[in-house]
């Protein structure tokens, strides 16, 4: 019975320490990957008026180590159109999405915000931006 619990006990010892040092070797997901950092994940356009165009641009930097790739970037409203680069972001390089809002409608006056989704393939890869406007009657 001795014999046993020993055996069971430095089983349980060797898989522990094969265990430890296989996770040790393996290198992290996160590590090796790309990472998108927004400068700023709202834009506030302030008071804009009915029928009047305004552009604006999010910038980010890849903080990752390997090149950035933005898959998808949409607007949750056809008010705000969005441009963005399909090229990759090499490791420590800047980016932008130039977004255009416009509000045609009457219904529209008055604080807005909006939502933008950003889909990459950084370990981060779905971000949510806002933009804000305060839009007015001309």
């Amino acid at each position: 019975m001795k014999r046993l619990l020993l055996l069971i006990a430095l089983c349980v010892a060797v898989s522990c320490s094969w265990a430890q040092s296989s996770k040790s070797q393996t290198p992290s997901a996160t590590s090796d990957a790309a990472e998108i950092k927004f400068v700023n994940n709202v834009l506030d356009l302030g008071t804009v008026k009915l029928n009047q165009e305004v552009t604006d641009t999010y910038t980010f930097k890849n903080v990752g180590n390997k090149p950035l790739v933005l898959y998808n970037v949409v607007a949750a409203c056809s008010c705000t159109k969005v441009e963005y680069s399909k090229a990759p972001i090499k490791p420590g390089q800047t980016g932008t999405i130039k977004v255009k809002f416009l509000a045609t409608r009457p219904d529209e006056v008055g604080p807005r915000q909006k939502r933008v989704t950003v889909d990459s393939n950084a370990k981060n890869d779905r971000v949510i931006l806002t933009l804000k406007a305060n839009v007015v009657m001309d």
